[in-house]
Parts: structure tokens; C-alpha cells; sequence
């Protein structure tokens, strides 16, 4: 049954958590725990409201010793003509005591990693209320700042729909020099000021198009991950509250290509609720699967090599491309060759060496090679654990499949809304674009940093993510972005 669900239901969060409820058998879900979020081109004309009756809640009515901690990077952030973030300052500044927290590690895009997650915890002691004005990284630097020093209020200042983070609990951050997810707490409201997101530079929202797009890719390795034991939280309803984001994308991700507001505004909205869905299911599975290991693999290399990093969304989007052509190879050949379920379990130590030595030339101290081993190993011991449920599941492959297909789009439709949206459809398109030795040992490796199951994991255990392998995935990746470039 469809749910009585619609994407405006946003502004009154209750009707979510009562949504949430009755789709909640198994008693799994989190608490939706952020009261508010407000989308409009006038939102910044609330922000002292939203805070102060969040104040009045925490037991702390507002008064002008107020402690507000402003958290930004140092990027200038325009609205019209206007600062944004002095913007900001005046209207907090009118009211309480603010102190603007800069946190800058000499990199072009801030780096969620300990040394700068640190400095804003420290920074943010004392406070009465956080405000965070930025991106994605900002807004989980702030979330894990309000959980360490015990700041009672945290308020979203959004500034681009680059990514789905917002409005949930979690916090991407780099650890030993691998990004992770964290579980981090909500923010009390999300403020999102569709003035700014439209005048914002077309690729911030070209990114975050290529972000939601993953709500047609990691789905299924959601869903295949579930049905081999590896996932215990599967939960149809958060992907059925994953189509409301998607109504419409057909009509309105050309808008986004152009820059209208409207389909600004859409696009800013969908990612709201991609948030929530992830937020309260209490995990990232539902929209992060290997297209979401590419992107942070890229991240990692560029992190440790003191590169530029690449927008996440905008890797996202052409890691979703990637990700259906290695389903799509994956099924090919099952066909071709049959499939070996003995060959699936090798043993749980067999690739260690391999796994660091993968590693190697990016941090010869073994630090990363030990991490990713560690994660991987977990998931090997989980995967042989399960191993009668997964032959079980191959047991009955035409059913397997048809299932995981009704959830997720193909390479070539995949290539074609990126294309339409002026988002990047292949990473040649990106900026900064990786070699092609890069790119293939990125796709090639994705599996090892993290214990989510994917299909490249399949590939792997099957014995066909060699370099001919991957090879013929990047080749079926090439020809959907082609047929999309000729309007096939």
C-alpha cells in the first residue's frame, strides 16, 4: 500500500515520525530527533526564532549572554550581492553573544578528520547553541562539535544542496586516513535558503544531483546484502519513502542543468528527506553502497597524497553509472559462465596480503593496508557465517534478480538523468579528474575499505574483478555515457 506520505510533509515533522510508526513492525527505526526544517528563499528572516524556541526547550531561555558558537570554513559563501556568513553573524549578533569558530586546515575543501573535529569541540565548550553555516563537512563537523562538548542546540545554516547530510545523524569523517561514518546526534532544525542554493556555481548542485541519483543504485546492494545475512536492517518502507525524493526527476533535472529555482529548490528538497530516510534507519546502507566506496576511496587517496578532494556527490553520481554496470557485468556473467558457490568462500585470511599490498603505495607505514584488512576481515568472517543462507539465495537466481532490478535504475539511465542535470556523468568529467590508472585501481580496490556489503564484493568472491574485470565494467560505463551524450 502506497504511504500517505508527500514530500511538503517535511515542515511538519510529525506526520513523518507518524508515517515512521505504523511502517515500523520490527521496532528498528531511530528517533526522528530534528524538529525542524524550513526551505524557502526568506528563511534566514527565522533563524533567531527557530533558535530561541530551541533554547526555551533546552531549559535555556534566550537573553544576550547567550553563547553562540557560528562554525564555518573559510569560503565565501555569496546571497545576492551579500556576505552570506556576515549575514548571518549580524542577525545572531543582534541577539546574543557569538563567537565565529574558522576552522581551516590549509586544504581547498575542509578535511572532517580528528586534528579539526577537535579543534571545533574545543572551540564550542560552553556554548549554549551552535550554528553552522556551510556544506556537507561543516554541517557533520558541527553535528560532532554539539555531540563532544555538550552544546544543547545545533542549528543548520544550509548553503548548498551538494549532499543529503543535513538532515541527518550521522557525520562522514576520516579516520587513520579512511572516511567513515559516524553516528552523531540530529541537529534541532535545518535551515535551507533556496535563494542561496540557485545563485549557488551549477556544480555544487550538479554534486548534489549526482548524490540523490545513488537512491537508484545503493538500494540494491542494500537489498542484496539483506538477502545474503550480511544486513540485518533492511527496511522496504524507508525505500518506498525514497521514491517520494525521485517523483518528477524526469521533468525537473533538466532545471537543474539550467539553474532554476524551482527545480533548485526541488532538488534541495528531495535530498531533505534522502536525510531523514538514512537518519532514521540507522544506517547508511539505503544510499550508500559501492557507489559511495568509490567516491570515498578517491577521497582517501587524495586526502594522504595532499591533493585536491572531489566533490562527493558529483563522485557519487558517476559512481552510481559505475555501480549498475557492475550488476549489469555481474549479471552477464552468471550467464555466460554459471556461477561456482563453492568458489565464494574462499578463506577468511586468503587475501590479507593482498589487501595491504593493494594499499602499499599510498602509505608504505601499513596504516591504511591494516585498517582496510581489519574491515574487510570482519566482513569475510560475517560472509562465511552466512553461508548456507547465500547459496540459498543463488539457489534461486531469477528471483534474486528481479528483485534487486525493480529497485534500481540501469547504467544508461543512470548516464542519461546525469547528463540531462549538467551533472558529471564519468569521472573524466570531474574536477579534479583522476588518471585512468587511478580510476581503475579505485574501482578495483573499493571493496576493501569498509564492512558494507556491495556487488563488488560479488565480482571479487566470484573471480571476476581482475583487471579485465573491471576493464569490462569502466568499457559498459563509457557506452551508457556516450548513448546519453547522443540522446539514446
Amino acid at each position: 500500500m502506497p504511504l500517505d506520505l508527500v514530500l511538503s510533509d517535511l515542515s511538519r515533522l510529525d506526520r513523518v515520525r507518524q508515517v515512521l510508526a505504523e511502517n515500523d513492525p520490527n521496532r528498528q527505526f531511530a528517533a526522528l530527533d530534528m524538529a525542524e526544517v524550513h526551505i524557502s528563499d526568506e528563511v534566514l528572516s527565522q533563524l533567531t526564532e527557530v533558535i530561541d524556541r530551541h533554547l526555551l526547550t533546552a531549559g535555556r531561555p534566550p537573553s544576550r549572554s547567550t553563547e553562540v558558537r557560528m562554525i564555518v570554513d573559510p569560503v565565501t559563501i555569496r546571497r545576492g550581492a551579500a556576505d552570506l556568513k556576515a549575514e548571518v553573524e549580524a542577525l545572531l549578533r543582534a541577539r546574543y553573544a557569538v563567537t565565529r569558530v574558522t576552522l581551516d586546515d590549509g586544504h581547498a575543501i575542509l578535511h572532517a578528520d580528528e586534528p579539526v573535529l577537535d579543534a571545533a569541540a574545543r572551540a564550542s565548550v560552553g556554548a549554549d547553541v551552535i550554528v553552522s553555516v556551510g556544506g556537507g563537512t561543516i554541517t557533520d563537523v558541527a553535528k560532532i562539535a554539539a555531540e563532544r562538548a555538550g552544546v544543547p542546540v545545533h542549528v543548520v545554516v544550509q548553503t548548498a544542496a551538494s549532499v543529503d547530510g543535513y538532515t541527518d545523524n550521522f557525520a562522514v569523517v576520516l579516520q587513520n586516513g579512511v572516511k567513515t561514518t559516524l553516528l552523531s546526534r540530529w541537529p534541532e532544525a535545518v535551515l535551507t535558503d533556496t535563494r542561496v542554493i540557485a545563485d549557488a556555481p551549477h556544480y555544487l548542485n550538479a554534486s548534489g544531483f549526482g548524490e540523490l541519483l545513488s537512491m537508484y543504485a545503493a538500494p540494491g546492494d542494500w537489498y542484496l546484502a539483506s538477502r545474503m545475512g550480511m544486513d540485518p536492517k533492511y527496511a522496504p518502507v524507508l525505500l518506498e519513502m525514497l521514491g517520494l525524493c525521485g517523483e518528477g526527476v524526469e521533468e525537473w533535472s533538466t532545471g537543474v542543468g539550467t539553474g532554476e529555482p524551482e527545480a533548485c529548490a526541488r532538488l534541495a528538497t528531495a535530498l531533505a528527506m534522502r536525510g531523514i530516510v538514512t537518519g532514521v534507519g540507522g544506517t547508511t546502507a539505503s544510499l550508500s553502497g559501492m557507489e559511495h566506496l568509490v567516491s570515498h576511496m578517491f577521497d582517501m587517496v587524495a586526502g594522504e597524497l595532499h591533493e585536491p578532494t572531489g566533490l562527493h556527490g558529483a563522485q557519487v553520481g558517476v559512481g552510481s553509472v559505475i555501480r549498475a554496470a557492475a550488476w549489469e557485468v555481474f549479471c552477464e556473467r552468471v550467464e555466460e559462465e554459471g556461477l561456482d558457490t563453492d568458489r565464494l568462500f574462499p578463506g577468511v585470511g586468503t587475501r590479507e596480503a593482498a589487501v595491504k599490498d593493494s594499499f602499499a603505495w599510498l602509505d608504505a607505514s601499513g596504516r591504511i593496508g591494516a585498517e582496510c584488512w581489519g574491515r574487510y576481515q570482519a566482513k569475510m568472517t560475517a560472509w562465511h557465517g552466512n553461508r548456507a543462507r547465500i547459496e540459498a539465495t543463488f539457489a534461486d537466481w531469477s528471483a534474486l534478480r528481479a528483485e534487486h532490478d525493480r529497485l534500481v535504475f540501469g547504467s544508461h539511465r543512470l548516464a542519461r538523468y546525469l547528463h540531462r542535470a549538467g551533472s558529471p556523468k564519468r569521472f573524466i568529467d570531474l574536477d579534479p579528474a583522476p588518471s585512468a590508472d587511478r580510476l581503475a585501481w579505485v574501482v578495483a580496490n573499493c571493496q576493501f575499505m569498509r564492512e558494507r556489503f556491495t556487488v563488488a564484493d560479488l565480482l571479487t568472491l566470484a573471480g571476476w574483478w581482475d583487471e579485465a574485470g573491471v576493464a569490462r565494467v569502466l568499457d559498459r560505463v563509457e557506452a551508457a555515457c556516450v548513448a546519453a551524450e547522443r540522446g539514446a
